[in-house]
């Protein structure tokens, strides 16, 4: 047995094994793989009760709260705004307190706002619910997403992002199943056939968060990493190339889902489509992300550029199909196309914004990502009824090329910095435990904390 030699790495990279003993594990923490279960399983929870209830919303905005289509536009854009300019701040914070305060809470959080919506149906007091929504997701995601960063190494972290995505998606295919026989325990019409949903989506909520608060176990590496005080960097010097490119690309995809958000219900209702096929149209977007840990397998054995570019193109591409014909069978095939893609794509642009991150402020680069996208989302639900009205079906076409013109931007500046990407990976490769980010892209120079 070699003698351990004294580790003299970065606190902010987790342990180095011995040099001459065998690395087992692809880990960068003992039990990585349970606490990436326990994430995973928390947010199967929460997305099984938000799936029940995202494909109704609209609809009972619509019916039961008498919303017009310019009052669930700005309901719909309440969300985002909760997410987007509240995670800058939860995912700086995420990178001083820990990760697994902010999880607990936002969860919790969430949980509660959901019930909210069972109290009144007056639009304007949803707008705050949504609000309150958005705001809790804000401190769920950045935090969790900077979690597995550090329970995983570079070998392994596209796989784990894609079961993490997996999970979530998984809720959701189960989500509006499920939506069905609640609305009819409820009574099959009026407000209690809504309200059966929101109260179940609420209970999974608070379920997963008392799981979180009994299971989660923070990193000794990430934690020792915070209890030393650093200085603080702006926010600019996160702002690198690399980092900016998959900010534009996850932007203008985020986009057409906030349109899509508000619109797709309302679209498939005004051709006489049944609520039962609504739910299906989620299931077939939802199932093929199932697949996600298969896309992050891929990702962590072949490019991630090439990867995202081609998952986010032809997702692009598949909203083309929504503008050129109503036919049911191509709307299912096109869903599940577009699932298919993100599930290529979502993994591995995950992983590579961990790569080009640096290790200590990982959460605080999660919350830019998150305020990018959430922030293109809420212009896209704004948008969306303006450009509805005056094109119709064809919005699903503006998507499409709002789609394609980030993927133009981003691609040839990931594509130049690419190889060099790769060669600093390949550098750290043989020492499983090393993150690879830390050679990518160290620790940016930094403004003196304020604290």
């Amino acid at each position: 047995m070699t003698t351990p030699t004294p580790d003299i790495q970065s606190n902010d990279a987790p342990p180095q094994p011995a040099p001459g003993e065998p690395t087992q594990t692809a880990w960068a923490t003992p039990h990585g793989r349970r606490q990436l279960f326990v994430v995973a399983a928390a947010d199967f929870t929460v997305w099984a009760g938000g799936g029940a209830i995202f494909p109704y919303l609209p609809v009972f905005l619509q019916d039961e709260a008498g919303a017009s289509l310019w009052w669930i536009g700005v309901i719909a854009a309440a969300y985002f705004v909760g997410v987007f300019t509240v995670s800058p701040f939860s995912g700086r914070l995420s990178d001083r307190v820990g990760r697994k305060p902010m999880l607990v809470g936002g969860t919790l959080a969430y949980g509660l706002a959901t019930l909210l919506f069972v109290t009144t149906t007056e639009p304007a007091l949803f707008v705050l619910f949504r609000l309150f929504e958005g705001v809790s997701v804000a401190l769920i995601v950045p935090a969790g997403q900077a979690f597995i960063a550090e329970i995983t190494t570079d070998r392994n972290r596209s796989q784990a992002y894609g079961w993490w995505t997996s999970a979530q998606f998984g809720g959701l295919l189960i989500g509006p199943a499920l939506a069905w026989p609640l609305y009819e325990l409820g009574g099959g019409e009026g407000l209690w056939a809504f309200y059966s949903i929101f109260i179940f989506g609420s209970a999974l909520s608070l379920a997963a968060a008392v799981g979180l608060a009994l299971l989660i176990r923070e990193p000794e590496h990430a934690a020792r990493a915070r209890r030393e005080v650093v200085a603080r960097p702006p926010v600019r010097s996160l702002l690198t190339r690399p980092v900016v490119a998959i900010l534009i690309v996850v932007a203008t995809a985020e986009f057409t889902m906030g349109a899509w958000e508000v619109i797709w219900s309302i679209w498939l209702d005004s051709h006489g489509k049944s609520f039962a096929f609504i739910g299906i149209t989620w299931i077939a977007f939802s199932a093929p992300m199932l697949l996600s840990f298969v896309g992050g397998r891929l990702a962590d054995r072949h490019s991630r550029f090439a990867i995202m570019v081609a998952g986010f193109t032809i997702q692009a591409l598949v909203w083309f199909a929504f503008s050129l014909t109503t036919l049911s069978g191509v709307y299912i095939a096109a869903l599940v196309v577009g699932g298919l893609a993100f599930a290529l794509a979502f993994p591995a642009k995950q992983a590579l914004l961990v790569q080009v991150s640096p290790a200590r402020w990982l959460g605080s680069v999660q919350g830019l990502e998150q305020t990018s996208m959430q922030g293109a989302a809420f212009v896209g639900t704004l948008v969306a009824p303006l450009v509805y009205g005056a094109l119709g079906g064809w919005i699903f076409a503006v998507c499409g090329a709002v789609g394609l013109a980030g993927v133009a931007v981003a691609a040839p500046i990931l594509g130049r910095e690419w190889p060099r990407i790769r060669a600093a990976a390949a550098e750290t490769a043989p020492v499983v435990g090393v993150p690879a980010e830390a050679a990518v892209a160290p620790d940016a120079p930094a403004e003196a904390d304020a604290r």
